[in-house]
């Protein structure tokens, strides 16, 4: 068993991605493996042990929840705590958001300790 939760986030923001990488990094316990867009994730998923999936909603191609519900027909990856991000806040959306297998929403722009809170939430007991 690893001692570090390894997080797969995924967005299309440069910017996004580096904040949660830096965010996140300040955390001991937890990696973050970074990926630009829905197809490189698929690929990072299936080929690399994830414990947690940090999606963002809108992106080019295949959305966030395209994504997991994708991910979650793959082996072994169907048990995955994951948390969309999202700049939607329309109560409409974010209800269709609660609607899939996403254990939560954080809402953009986010604070680092709101980011790391909805982490430490989702980690499954046994994933360190």
């Amino acid at each position: 068993m690893r001692s570090r939760l390894r997080v797969l986030h995924v967005d299309d923001d440069p910017e996004t991605l580096t904040l949660v990488q830096m965010i996140l990094d300040g955390e001991p316990d937890v990696e973050v493996v970074s990926c630009s867009g829905a197809t490189e994730a698929l690929h990072v998923a299936t080929t690399t042990s994830i414990d947690l999936l940090l999606l963002d909603v809108m992106m080019p191609g295949i959305d966030g929840p395209a994504l997991l519900a994708e991910l979650r027909t793959r082996p072994g990856l169907g048990h995955l705590p994951a948390l969309f991000v999202t700049a939607k806040a329309h109560p409409r959306d974010l209800e269709a958001l609660a609607q899939t297998s996403a254990s939560g929403i954080i809402r953009k722009p986010f604070e680092a300790s709101v980011l790391i809170a909805a982490v430490r939430r989702s980690m499954a007991p046994t994933a360190l």
